[in-house]
């Protein structure tokens, strides 16, 4: 046997994005950045000739995943079907990286996702205890430091990684700029679960925004779907009408339907996908409640869930509509079949009618033919008789007994004639 010609990629796959160990205190800027219709190949080797400009050295052959680290930063690229991340780490509360709005604006794409994501140490008063009798005046504490961070009321703050972390957020953007802020605060996180736990926000906030994309096509697409909803039960009740017209207004139908399909379900299956992995980022987190604050889960729950049932409707109703107009036509359609078969009925009676005078009218002409065959046949034995007998008694003999012959001769002949037309009306 020998080897299957993708087995490494296969076997490699399970490692290809690995989870990096951190410390707090520590800082992080994500951003996840739509191809927008450029090739992947293309957007990946300018991402990478970037990552090179910022002093990272890596193998030029290099594709696909990268992470790479010096003394104070940390760059993590990650490709994707439709987009791809970049996330750059300040390690060791670092200074802020200079080169910043050089990198923004030479990175390829679509800018979707702008995150950042603060690691914080825990104070002493933010160990919540959850057997000590203190825990709600700590929870207390705790919100009103997390409320005079955020400026929002609507807030997010809750234990994950079995209380080992505190994340607090109001996933708002920033006057200035559009970047939604996360806070990290490391309770006794081991190095790879804040790599975990970092990652998994990240990747929280980037599926967030991929499955909202299908959105505002869903929005959009609702009045349309009404508009040929209505116009389908119009044309359904001009049943009675000229089915021509009504099976060429359903066949109309069913092709803007069947464009609109097109265009729009690989982007409505995309999002349920998406949507999918926003709910295992969640799960993953693993949160519990701090008194007097919202889960994440929770908010997601009440501000995700409505837009997700929207983009879920839309391809509902678009998928309904296909199979109403379907279900339409094959009515209209049984429709003119029926019409067409009373129309052959009607076709198929009108030959049969003609077919029957035909035959009666060859059945009279059947009888002449018989009368005139029998007419020369006499005539001729009637000549020959006079041309070989002489004038006298035994002439006379032989024309009365033709005469009295006449009658046979008649029947002979008739039978002759129908055994021959038999076998023309069998074939």
């Amino acid at each position: 046997m020998y080897n299957y010609h993708q087995r490494q990629e296969l076997l490699t796959e399970v490692h290809s994005r690995p989870f990096q160990p951190f410390t707090a205190p520590l800082r992080l800027l994500h951003f996840a950045v739509l191809f927008d219709g450029v090739s992947a190949a293309v957007i990946e080797q300018e991402v990478l000739d970037a990552i090179r400009v910022l002093g990272f050295v890596f193998d030029k052959e290099h594709r696909g995943f990268l992470f790479v680290t010096n003394q104070q930063y940390a760059i993590r690229y990650e490709p994707h079907n439709e987009f791809y991340t970049l996330t750059l780490y300040h390690l060791n509360d670092g200074p802020p990286f200079t080169h910043m709005d050089e990198l923004t604006r030479s990175l390829p794409g679509a800018l979707l996702v702008e995150l950042e994501i603060q690691c914080e140490r825990a104070d002493a008063a933010e160990h919540i205890d959850h057997a000590c009798d203190a825990q709600c005046t700590c929870s207390q504490d705790i919100n009103s430091a997390i409320k005079t961070r955020f400026a929002s009321a609507q807030y997010c703050v809750s234990q994950v990684m079995n209380g080992s972390a505190i994340v607090a957020t109001d996933f708002r953007t920033e006057n200035d700029r559009q970047r939604v802020t996360i806070l990290v605060k490391d309770i006794q996180l081991q190095p790879a679960e804040t790599g975990r736990l970092l990652q998994r926000l990240c990747e929280l906030e980037t599926y967030r925004h991929m499955a909202l994309l299908s959105l505002p096509t869903a929005r959009e697409l609702m009045p349309e779907i009404t508009v040929l909803d209505q116009t389908l039960a119009k044309v359904s009740l001009r049943s009675g009408d000229d089915l021509s017209e009504v099976l060429s207004q359903m066949t109309e139908l069913a092709a803007k339907v069947e464009s609109i399909s097109a265009a729009t379900a690989n982007r409505f299956s995309a999002s349920d996908a998406y949507f999918a992995l926003v709910e295992r980022c969640i799960q993953e987190l693993r949160e519990q409640r701090i008194e007097g604050g919202q889960m994440i889960a929770e908010f997601m729950d009440r501000h995700l869930r409505p837009a997700q049932r929207t983009c879920d409707s839309a391809a509902a109703r678009t998928e309904l509509l296909s199979r109403r107009i379907a279900r339409a036509t094959e009515l209209v359609q049984s429709q003119v079949n029926l019409h067409i078969e009373e129309q052959n009925k009607a076709l198929l009676e009108a030959l049969n009618a003609r077919s029957k005078r035909k035959m009666g009218l060859e059945t009279k002409l059947e009888s002449l033919s018989v009368v005139v065959v029998v007419y020369y046949l006499y005539d001729l034995m009637d000549l020959a008789l006079k041309n070989l007998l002489h004038e006298g008694e035994t002439l006379e003999l032989m024309l009365t007994g033709l005469t009295m012959l006449l009658p046979v001769l008649l029947l002979l002949v008739m039978f002759m004639v129908r055994r021959l037309v038999r076998g023309y009306r069998d074939e």
